[in-house]
């Protein structure tokens, strides 16, 4: 498992090695020092979130969506979600808890078998920027652990639990190779709202890009992501992992760099 977390890192470092080399041949080659106002701000969001291996959002030229469930595996709940997803045809990401991995492994390896991403959300679910440093580092690494044995799958994503992390712990994430994974939009559904304050909550944040932060014991979740998934559909959206929104972004940052360096129209910037 440390060969495949040194892989991961290697890649993460060389991705971010593309994206620095082409922002400062961006700069070197302008005789005007660039600013903020030449790069559209959804690029400069976009190379914000590479560069500090920090997604809080895809990109906003997708109609995507990517929908995110945390805290499972449950043996109530998480069949149901499932059997859910399933009927939709949807594909969504779940942030697992080590020790609920360990405890329900047939629930993530299912997960896997249909089609869903499995990432990493702590051992304990322990509020990390709270705790000493070191034990971020087990923290982490054992939740790492118990999806691998479970999956024989390194996950590649982290989301610290309740969204709380600090400088510390996102420097010893990113030296694990991961990218820290937050969201656009929290409709609150552990709050356990009736179904329309959800739907409101739901239906009235959705924009390109979007990162929805919904957990998997949460009755009311189950019962409105029919009528949610329908009308998004109907509104043209597409639901995706958030490994498929992270490689898109890189794609961008590449595809732009490319365009830059053969001194073509950019279809990002308007124009080399």
């Amino acid at each position: 498992m440390k060969r495949a977390a040194l892989t991961i890192w290697v890649l993460n470092l060389l991705m971010l090695s593309a994206v620095v080399g082409f922002w400062f041949q961006r700069l070197q080659g302008s005789s005007v020092p660039a600013t903020h106002g030449d790069v559209p701000y959804y690029i400069q969001q976009i190379d914000e979130q590479i560069r500090t291996a920090k997604m809080y959002h895809g990109s906003p030229t997708r109609r995507w969506i990517a929908l995110t469930f945390d805290d499972g595996p449950h043996p109530y709940h998480t069949p149901i979600l499932l059997k859910t997803l399933r009927q939709l045809g949807v594909r969504a990401t779940f942030f697992v808890v080590g020790k609920n991995v360990d405890r329900y492994p047939e629930l993530v390896q299912q997960m896997v078998r249909e089609g869903h991403e499995v990432e990493n959300h702590t051992y304990h679910h322990l509020r990390l920027s709270q705790i000493p440093l070191g034990m971020v580092q087990e923290e982490i690494d054992a939740g790492a652990a118990a999806i691998w044995r479970a999956t024989g799958h390194l996950p590649r994503f982290v989301r610290p639990p309740g969204g709380m992390t600090d400088h510390a712990v996102r420097l010893i994430t990113r030296s694990d190779g991961y990218v820290m994974v937050l969201w656009t939009q929290d409709p609150a559904d552990y709050e356990r709202p009736d179904a329309e304050t959800l739907k409101r909550r739901l239906f009235g944040s959705v924009r390109p890009g979007s990162i929805i932060l919904l957990h998997e014991k949460v009755p009311v979740t189950v019962k409105v992501l029919p009528e949610f998934v329908r009308e998004m559909r109907r509104q043209g959206y597409e639901f995706v992992t958030i490994e498929e929104m992270w490689k898109d972004m890189q794609r961008s940052v590449l595809q732009t760099a490319r365009y830059e360096r053969d001194g073509l129209p950019s279809p990002f910037f308007g124009g080399s």
